[in-house]
């Protein structure tokens, strides 16, 4: 039973934070809140994304992953939008005291669950990768096995997001004053992630090679 334990949190931990530490729309999010609110966020965005994952997993469970892979098109075309609109919204604050444009986003639990939801890679990696992983949890010990590896999943973004906005703030003497830079950066960032999705998109709409 321990070992089993170990194992599964262990494969959880070590693929989560594969995915941690890509860069994304969490990852700017996180940088941009820390600096705006000038203290560690990241355990709060993480328990915000934690939240929209257990959603998006129990769906998955159900047998509706294969749903997600049908539409991933449009769940590329719709996510890459929002998250252009959100990147685009960020850049054109023009004060130095920076803002989120929507009191959605003012938290940073709400924060980790809108830049969760309009990740479009999120439903698909779910529906493929990570289907796959919760299998291998379901296979050594069931229901109980998928939690474990969840459990170990989530630690992995626990870790690293509030590493991120650890350091980010305990360099707020340099990192503060320059807030509206990092904005007009994140923003341009998260812009640019958005239009990734969406040349996705069309691309498998136009079948463009």
């Amino acid at each position: 039973m321990l070992l089993e334990f170990l194992y599964l949190v262990y494969i959880g931990f070590i693929v989560g934070l594969s995915g941690a530490i890509m860069p994304g729309p969490l990852l700017a999010f996180t940088v941009f809140d820390t600096t705006r609110k000038s203290k560690i966020t990241g355990h709060y965005i993480i328990m915000g994304h934690a939240i929209w994952e257990s959603l998006l997993i129990t769906f998955i469970l159900f047998g509706l992953g294969s749903i997600l892979q049908l539409n991933r098109t449009i769940i590329y075309l719709v996510g890459g939008l929002v998250l252009v609109w959100m990147g685009l919204g960020i850049t054109r604050k023009k004060t130095d005291k920076v803002e989120m444009e929507k009191p959605k986003v003012n938290s940073s639990i709400g924060g980790g669950i809108f830049y969760t939801v309009f990740n479009p890679a999120m439903p698909i990696w779910w529906a493929t990768a990570g289907l796959a992983l919760l299998l291998k949890g379901s296979e050594v010990m069931g229901l109980l096995g998928v939690f474990f590896i969840m459990i170990g999943h989530w630690l992995s973004d626990f870790a690293y997001y509030i590493f991120v906005s650890f350091v980010v703030h305990r360099n707020k003497k340099y990192v503060n004053p320059k807030q509206r830079q990092i904005a007009l950066l994140l923003g341009l960032f998260v812009a640019a992630i958005g239009s990734y999705f969406v040349i996705q998109a069309l691309s498998q709409l136009f079948s463009w090679p």
